[in-house]
């Protein structure tokens, strides 16, 4: 896609009724974290069609490993934002680290689930109770892919309790799966298309889950970065608002900028399940997240989403 043709189709789409404001005749610039990852791909079509630029704001995304080493970035000062999952940010909140979202990222939700266990075809587990004693893989241990999944297990008759959770990256979780060094892998994609190319199975997660839609993940930023740079946020949030809502309404234009910017082949993205970007920060999809953290031990008592939401105005 020609890059000029790319801007007029966002212009011509969503972006056209709504108002970017430039913030001044000089663009400000952003230092953003994020991982080539689709989870992060607002930021790619932002860049890519122009629409940081259109509103005033160069932006300079640094691509990290993970979102710890992203949370560590914005804590010190090396970035301005940061894509960050919910488990992540909660956790730090309870520590006293004065981490805010100011933008919405990914969405979960029964009808478009972004994170799914996976196991292999012939694997007994059918439904909650099965993965109980199981070894289950996660990339992260006590993260966002792996509380939901114990809040969803105990809602069905599973037993978190019993399970094993192991930390391995997501490449290296299906070469365990088939080994049998595991039960199963909760992930999201490209790696549950990869996963069911190799004849695996994905376990339908429909029943008494966390929350009927939640956020996974969002951009997040220090709080006093955002009182000393408040219309920069401002305007951020709006373009990240605007780009998703192009992306969830045109995921065949999307599809090349993704590949682009992540390597994941465009054959796999377009058949891959895309995620849904959440317009706005909500604290419904916010807070079951919360209580789920605090019932699991990770923190030692909820606190209102409210807190974690940026004041720009």
């Amino acid at each position: 896609m020609k890059r000029q043709t790319a801007i007029s189709l966002l212009a011509g789409g969503v972006a056209a009724g709504s108002s970017l404001p430039a913030l001044s005749q000089t663009a400000a610039p952003v230092r953003i974290g994020a991982f080539a990852a689709e989870v992060c791909a607002e930021l790619f079509y932002a860049q890519d069609l122009g629409t940081f630029t259109k509103a005033g704001i160069t932006a300079d995304i640094q691509l990290l490993n993970n979102g710890g080493a992203i949370a560590a970035g914005v804590a010190g000062g090396a970035l301005d934002i940061g894509l960050s999952d919910l488990v992540s940010v909660i956790s730090a909140h309870a520590r006293g680290l004065p981490f805010v979202y100011v933008a919405a990222g990914l969405l979960w939700s029964v009808a478009a689930p972004t994170l799914l266990p996976v196991v292999l075809p012939n694997a007994p587990i059918h439904e909650a109770k099965d993965f109980n004693g199981k070894t289950v893989t996660v990339n992260g241990l006590n993260n966002i892919a792996q509380i939901p999944f114990m809040a969803w297990l105990d809602r069905n008759g599973g037993d978190a309790k019993s399970v094993k959770f192991v930390e391995l990256p997501l490449p290296a979780m299906l070469g365990a799966l088939q080994r049998g060094s595991v039960d199963a892998m909760v992930c999201p994609e490209p790696f549950i298309a990869g996963a069911l190319k190799a004849g695996n199975r994905v376990v339908p997660v429909t029943e008494n889950t966390l929350a009927p839609a939640y956020l996974l993940s969002g951009y997040v930023a220090t709080s006093d970065w955002v009182r000393k740079n408040t219309a920069l946020a401002r305007t951020f949030a709006e373009v990240i608002r605007t780009t998703g809502d192009w992306a969830n309404k045109n995921p065949g234009l999307a599809a090349p900028i993704l590949a682009k910017a992540t390597n994941i082949p465009q054959a796999v993205i377009e058949t891959m399940h895309r995620g849904t970007f959440q317009e706005r920060l909500d604290v419904t999809q916010i807070q079951p997240i919360i209580d789920a953290v605090a019932h699991y031990g990770l923190i030692a008592k909820p606190f209102p989403a409210s807190e974690l939401i940026a004041k720009l105005g």
